[in-house]
């Protein structure tokens, strides 16, 4: 195989790629007319998940719920080295967000992450919203060590700025004599109102820039197109309809399940791998993802006749599983399944395509084992306990994250304690609105970590606090409402609070979907009617105290002359101090009772 990134007719090592971005293409450029096979491996939206995860998965019949090693780079290295070296002309992507989410990225902030995705030698990775979070520094030290390109066709650096020519829209590969060219997107809004990213950073719109970058690959030859999209599973298939000259979408940032794992009583929300569409002109295409969190490796075959039309587009989303099985015993403790228990695990596992039991690449592990080792020595020290199992959902009834919301008409157990834990950090607050999307898992009942609590809470984050009328904060709940329902923006801004007890009205019209909105008094803890002209101290997170995620309002009082106060207190500390506090007087973190609730109700 030979493969290497070209422009123009100029071949260049591995090690550099090509900006294309405003250059005029060559009329004497000719079409290509190669017939191409290539295998396409990815993954997306690891979020620092680098080591394995362990999961209880249902095998079914007398086995039942197991609890199973699952994916990390370590697997996802040997998996792509078992597919390269049976397969030809490989290539492999990732679809954004490495940052944010464990440990690992708190305390490297995306530095472990790319050190190892440097030896998974990729061909291409494009931004997700999140390698934002940090700010433009963060992420410049991120691509600085990176020896793999950047391609994002939409997030556009200002002339210099710090991340000036730091990626580039498309790069061009040669393989086998065929010129195949990527093209990165990012989802523009939700990173532009939901991250960090400085003024110098500019989003275009989605559809016109892929359209742009197709055209412009064409115009140099190119009649084969990758489009490596951090736009989500829904915003490619919209998107799919209204481009052409793309034929392949490796996708991310909705963390879809795509395939069948009925096997394992996995739900998929796309139950094919890959996805066969159609694109604006008729032309065939298709669109794969691998889930989330290093678990899934997507390996998608692909062929291309010599006139660039997409005439295969098969795969198999690689569930990476480890070879340990537990299952917990009649005294609860888990024990490791061996025998003939095990070996009926291991033939399911051999019956699906989809299933692997992988082993770890030794080089990654020990790469890996270096970060873990400091990980592991802050992420053990115990914080508290929790009674109850403290769900998280981002909308109330809506499943989310695998926690089935039809059982939670309030929304979220978790995101009012942490709000709670932030009015108890702040001496000053009337209360404490918190964004769904910034508390990222649920906590099970039991011992809770000082790691636990870090990947609740992995932003850099600290408590802020800002002076606002009873009009001003209605506004601000409606405002992540209204990003959340007609923006298009994510989920992840649905209000939380604590201190304030509101019903929520999504059926109704903008500004007016917040009603019986009440504040507690911090004395007397009653509840009664907020005074609308009256003066309140909202603490929140800086992150949305900026007007990110869609809290407009936040910002706009600030403009307005509102008192503003950066605590400089870290959220997750702040959420670690409340458990232990609880601990020391004999207490353990629960659920609030409907009457401590922010949402009183909700309908759609």
């Amino acid at each position: 195989m030979r493969l290497s990134i070209v422009s123009a007719g100029v071949l260049f090592s591995t090690a550099l790629f090509f900006s294309g971005c405003g250059e005029d293409s060559n009329p004497s450029v000719k079409m290509d007319s190669v017939a191409l096979e290539s295998t396409i491996l990815h993954f997306n939206d690891h979020h620092g998940h680098l080591d394995e995860s362990v999961k209880k998965l249902n095998y079914g019949g007398s086995i039942g719920k197991v609890y199973t090693q699952i994916g990390g780079f370590p697997r996802i290295a040997q998996k792509a080295n078992e597919i390269k070296a049976s397969k030809k002309n490989v290539l492999f992507m990732g679809a954004g967000d490495a940052f944010s989410g464990t440990l690992y990225h708190t305390l490297f902030q995306g530095q472990a992450s790319v050190d190892l995705m440097n030896s998974l030698q990729l061909d291409a990775f494009t931004l997700g919203n999140h390698e934002f979070d940090g700010g433009d520094e963060t992420l410049k030290k991120f691509i600085d060590k990176a020896n793999f390109p950047i391609v994002s066709g939409n997030v556009v650096a200002k002339k210099g700025s710090i991340l000036d020519g730091a990626w580039t829209p498309y790069i061009i590969k040669e393989i086998d004599g065929a010129k195949l060219g990527i093209i990165g997107l990012e989802i523009a809004q939700k990173t532009e109102v939901s991250s960090r990213p400085s003024d110098a950073i500019e989003f275009l719109d989605e559809v016109t820039t892929v359209q742009k970058y197709a055209d412009e690959l064409k115009a140099k030859g190119v009649n084969k197109i990758v489009l490596l999209s951090h736009y989500g599973y829904k915003n490619d298939l919209n998107l799919a309809s209204q481009v052409s000259g793309i034929d392949v979408i490796i996708d991310g940032d909705s963390h879809t399940l795509m395939g069948d794992f009925s096997a394992l009583s996995l739900t998929s929300q796309v139950p094919v791998y890959p996805k066969s569409v159609t694109s604006k002109s008729g032309e065939p295409m298709c669109i794969a993802q691998a889930w989330a969190h290093s678990l899934v490796l997507g390996e998608v075959d692909v062929s291309f006749s010599k006139d660039g039309k997409l005439t295969k587009c098969v795969g198999i989303p690689h569930l990476l599983i480890g070879d340990t099985f537990k299952q917990k015993d009649a005294s609860g403790e888990k024990v490791t399944l061996s025998g003939a228990k095990r070996n009926e695990i291991v033939n399911i596992i051999d019956a699906h395509d989809n299933l692997s039991i992988v082993a770890k690449d030794s080089k990654l592990q020990e790469k890996l084992s270096d970060y873990k080792a400091q990980v592991d020595a802050k992420k053990n020290d115990p914080i508290g306990v929790a009674t109850d199992s403290l769900n998280h959902i981002r909308i109330p009834t809506h499943t989310y994250g695998g926690v089935d919301g039809a059982s939670m008409p309030l929304g979220s157990d978790i995101a009012p304690l942490v709000s709670k834990a932030f009015y108890e950090a702040s001496l000053r607050a009337d209360a404490c609105i918190q964004n769904a999307g910034g508390v990222r898992v649920s906590i099970p009942a039991g011992n809770i970590s000082y790691g636990d609590a870090y990947t609740l809470l992995p932003f850099s984050n600290t408590l802020f606090e800002i002076d606002m009328t009873g009009a001003q904060i209605k506004q601000v709940l409606e405002d992540a409402i209204i990003n959340y329902k007609d923006n298009g923006g994510s989920s992840g801004s649905f209000p939380y609070a604590y201190g304030l007890k509101y019903d929520i009205d999504v059926s109704k019209p903008a500004n007016s979907r917040i009603s019986n909105l009440e504040m507690m008094n911090r004395k007397t803890k009653q509840f009664s009617n907020i005074d609308m002209a009256k003066t309140y101290v909202i603490v929140t997170n800086n992150y949305i105290a900026e007007g990110r995620d869609g809290y407009t309002t936040f910002k706009t009082a600030q403009e307005s002359g509102a008192k503003a106060i950066d605590t400089y207190l870290d959220y997750a500390e702040s959420f670690v101090e409340y458990v232990k506090t609880l601990h020391k007087k004999g207490e353990g973190i629960t659920k609030l009772p409907a009457n401590e609730h922010c949402i009183k109700s909700y309908k759609e």
